[in-house]
């Protein structure tokens, strides 16, 4: 829409004449909050600003539109107005007095911060960020816009829970792209059901991106933190945020979709942190996946999950000794005695003696696989539900040398390798057996270039410097679409 005049404010859609938009209701005399910018304003010459979509300890976001491209937009603007406010002529920004030097160091990691995210445009979970500036003192950045409804809203339409089936599809794309956005040096601690959202394609979508200050208490910004979903080290300072922090936020978002309900705020679980899930929706959540939502959710940094990979692996790993015993036991079971007398010919006693001396070798072999299946988890976790009010509690992971080796080769840094046009499956296989990096598909798309198998794109990109054993996430080719 090259003509501006007709624009409504509330919706970005053409409103003609009328004075309530046709579309959203908005009324065009409405005047924006101060000390938002006024509705209509014109940022670069080419960006205009409408309502305010929601503001925080960082400053505003608005709905905008984008007159180049002549499509709808989000702006975000830098005006933490705990340092600053707006100036007489309504567009400027007027920092107070003795905070010019927080204002230009917050000002300073808001553009860092966002750059950052922007470079991760590759995650299709992710809103891209198409533009970053300065402008009337303030930052801004410029992202796409798409409409949307947020977790907490699909769950109360959905009945006020999912089951796993529908979580999974849901929420383990966010789960790939968490993982490399840490690879790539990216927090969001702000997970929540409020920033995750749905779009019309029934995807889940990440937002609420912010600098630090503002997840964090105790800073010269207004904090803003979800109760339920920010971690312990969230409030209190002796901690570090790390990727398990997000990890923290990620499950009790997925624990919110399964039960319809939060955690309880992670200071109020310092003295008790075991985790209320009612009987009847408990049966129907699966066992390893009960197992990894304790995990995750563990109050102490030290105890939790620590990685998003860690998460996958608890998540995707359904328990199967119960299976093994069975079909071990079974034919057993099914044998009558007197048939057994007659193929061994030996007395009752022999036979009773044999039987025990086999059972027991039995299930000292299911025993050994037990545990080295564990071992190779590496976790721990034990789930206890009331009969009356469907209580789980978990206890400490336990932790072996084995993951302190991990640990250890994380700790080193590799050049990405370029794997544009290369084969995903072989380049998996390949990284499974190195272990230089993990390769995470995130997305299937249409190329009449690339091959049908091959990667389209990856992050980071090549070249770029990230953890030894870290996830690239890549984009692979499905073919032409027309055959």
């Amino acid at each position: 829409m090259s003509n501006t005049e007709h624009l409504c404010m509330g919706c970005m859609k053409d409103r003609g004449d009328a004075p309530f938009c046709p579309h959203c209701g908005f009324d065009a005399a409405a005047v924006q909050p101060f000390p938002g910018l006024p509705l209509g304003s014109m940022l670069q010459d080419r960006y205009v600003v409408g309502k305010i979509l929601r503001q925080n300890g960082e400053g505003f976001e608005y709905l905008g539109y984008d007159t180049v491209m002549a499509s709808t937009v989000t702006v975000r603007e830098y005006l933490p107005q705990n340092l600053a406010s707006r100036g007489e002529d309504g567009l400027s920004v007027s920092v107070i007095d003795g905070c010019e030097i927080s204002f230009g160091e917050y000002k300073a990691e808001f553009l860092s911060y966002y750059r950052s995210v922007a470079r991760m445009r590759e995650l299709n979970v992710l809103l891209p960020i198409y533009d970053i500036f300065e402008e009337n003192g303030a930052a801004y950045t410029i992202s796409e816009w798409v409409e949307s409804i947020t977790l907490r809203e699909f769950i109360t339409r959905s009945g006020g829970s999912i089951e796993w089936s529908v979580a999974r599809p849901l929420f383990m794309p966010v789960l790939s792209a968490m993982s490399a956005m840490h690879s790539g040096g990216v927090q969001h601690l702000g997970l929540s059901p409020d920033n995750l959202v749905i779009v019309r394609e029934g995807k889940m979508k990440l937002t609420g991106f912010c600098i630090r200050a503002v997840r964090q208490a105790d800073t010269d910004l207004a904090p803003e933190l979800y109760s339920g979903c920010a971690a312990i080290e969230q409030y209190v300072m002796d901690y570090e945020t790390t990727e398990s922090t997000d990890v923290y936020g990620f499950t009790a978002c997925l624990f919110y979709a399964l039960t319809g309900v939060l955690p309880k705020d992670a200071l109020q679980r310092r003295t008790d942190g075991r985790l209320l899930i009612p009987t009847a929706i408990m049966r129907k959540i699966p066992p390893h996946v009960v197992t990894a939502l304790a995990n995750g959710l563990r109050v102490t940094p030290e105890k939790r999950t620590p990685t998003f990979e860690r998460l996958r692996a608890e998540l995707s790993a359904a328990p199967t000794i119960t299976a093994v015993i069975r079909e071990v036991e079974a034919p057993q079971r099914e044998i009558p005695q007197k048939h057994a007398k007659k193929k061994s010919g030996l007395p009752n006693a022999a036979i009773w003696a044999i039987s025990c001396v086999l059972a027991l070798i039995v299930f000292t072999v299911v025993g050994l696989l037990w545990l080295s299946h564990e071992d190779q988890k590496n976790s721990s976790v034990s789930s206890n539900s009331s009969s009356s009010t469907g209580l789980v509690s978990s206890t400490e992971s336990r932790l072996d040398e084995s993951e302190a080796v991990s640990e250890d080769a994380e700790s080193e840094e590799i050049v990405v390798p370029e794997l544009r046009n290369e084969n995903f499956e072989a380049l998996r296989a390949e990284a499974q057996q190195t272990g230089e990096y993990q390769l995470s598909m995130s997305a299937e798309e249409f190329s009449d270039t690339i091959a049908e198998g091959s990667i389209i794109s990856q992050t980071p990109a090549s070249g770029e410097r990230m953890k030894r054993g870290g996830m690239i996430v890549v984009t692979v080719s499905r073919g032409p679409e027309n055959r």
